[in-house]
């Protein structure tokens, strides 16, 4: 499970950590080329996923991975489906993370939501077109068919992994939570948001940038700056 960890080269090992956890059929790995935007103040680490078992089974296995790895701080950042693992990564460290930044995420409760279970059961050409709306898919994807059978597979695995969750009731996260979403995501409306509260110990701090799902993409700083903001409150250690 070691290959499950990516960090950026040539990053001080003294920087408090940020685990990355990716999009359904999403790598994490993009994520560390924000390493730039927060030099200095933590060293981005994209947490792959190469089993698709369930979200509980891949929680199990990362939250035992990153115990055994530090005894310093570290934070937890993931979008979409990857908010949904961080949370659970979260729940299962107890106190060990110091702030959970999901994006692109309603509340855990109310997952999985019907659209996500309505996607996990479509394929080809229905699968395609529903992803288009979210922006899930880059052009050449969308023009390229066999592309596309590369590529879909992975995601409606991720989808299905969405659609068998159960969510249960644990106690509630001690650390700092944030939230980020896109003004114009058509999965996440402010409403959905307002159950994460019963998820912290403290009220979640809310963000909101201009975008849909993939608001990141072209506004990469309005996560970078949530991460910094988290990460300067943290000691840096030097191992």
């Amino acid at each position: 499970m070691e290959s499950w960890f990516e960090m950026a080269r040539g990053v001080p090992s003294g920087w408090p950590r940020t685990y990355c956890f990716a999009h359904a059929g999403g790598r994490a790995q993009p994520c560390v080329e924000w390493q730039d935007a927060l030099a200095g103040v933590t060293a981005l680490v994209a947490v792959s996923r190469p089993e698709r078992t369930s979200i509980d089974t891949v929680s199990d296995q990362v939250a035992e991975l990153i115990a055994g790895q530090r005894t310093g701080p570290f934070l937890l950042f993931g979008h979409s489906l990857g908010a949904l693992i961080a949370f659970e990564v979260a729940r299962r460290l107890g106190d060990r993370p110091a702030h959970l930044i999901a994006s692109g995420c309603v509340a855990p409760s109310l997952h999985p939501t019907p659209r996500m279970v309505e996607v996990a059961g479509l394929s080809g050409q229905s699968l395609t077109e529903a992803l288009a709306v979210y922006g899930g898919l880059r052009p050449e994807i969308l023009a390229d068919p066999e592309l596309q059978e590369f590529i879909l597979p992975d995601i409606r695995a991720d989808f299905e992994l969405v659609a068998r969750y159960r969510y249960r009731r644990a106690a509630a996260l001690t650390c700092g939570v944030s939230l980020i979403n896109g003004t114009d995501d058509p999965l996440v409306r402010r409403d959905d948001l307002v159950d994460w509260s019963r998820e912290c110990t403290s009220e979640p701090e809310v963000h909101w940038a201009a975008g849909g799902h993939f608001y990141f993409e072209n506004h990469p700083e309005a996560v970078t700056e949530v991460i910094r903001r988290a990460a300067e409150s943290l000691p840096v250690e030097l191992i």
